[in-house]
């Protein structure tokens, strides 16, 4: 099957915030038709597997801390059964989808196309996207923006 083709005013490689913030200004603020390209979760980095989910570990580590540390200070606190690791784990990873959800909402309102697939540079002005099925886009942009 031949690849599909598209052309754009602006393309993002990258839906981390950058790419995200570049992507939603182009087109929600100065009208361009944008298309973002994003091969794993948008939000990046840090909100997948760094900054986010590290914040919500360590406010869970501080949780558990301050419980031990009440006694002394009055509290009767009993332990009714050790850390429940798999429980956070599932309310972090919940609470990372709702953000990439966010996201893709926010493109969504600001009418960027996103398309989740691993872009390639071909020429200038020629930009290939495989899919997550296997197959090929190609896309025709006047302008891209790469973001790291």
């Amino acid at each position: 099957m031949a690849p599909i083709s598209k052309e754009c005013d602006f393309l993002v490689i990258g839906g981390g915030s950058g790419g995200l913030a570049a992507a939603r200004r182009a087109s929600g603020l100065w009208g361009a038709k944008t298309i973002a390209i994003e091969s794993n979760r948008l939000g990046g980095t840090c909100v997948n597997v760094g900054c986010v989910p590290k914040k919500i570990t360590w406010n869970a580590a501080a949780i558990a801390e301050t419980l031990h540390e009440a006694k002394p200070y009055g509290f009767n606190i009993k332990e009714v059964a050790p850390f429940d690791y798999k429980t956070f784990k599932h309310k972090r990873d919940e609470y990372v989808k709702r953000l990439n959800d966010i996201y893709a909402r926010n493109l969504n309102n600001d009418r960027v196309e996103y398309i989740h697939g691993r872009a390639s540079l071909l020429s200038q002005n020629e930009v290939e996207v495989r899919l997550d099925d296997g197959s090929k886009e190609t896309i025709h942009p006047s302008r891209y923006w790469r973001s790291s």
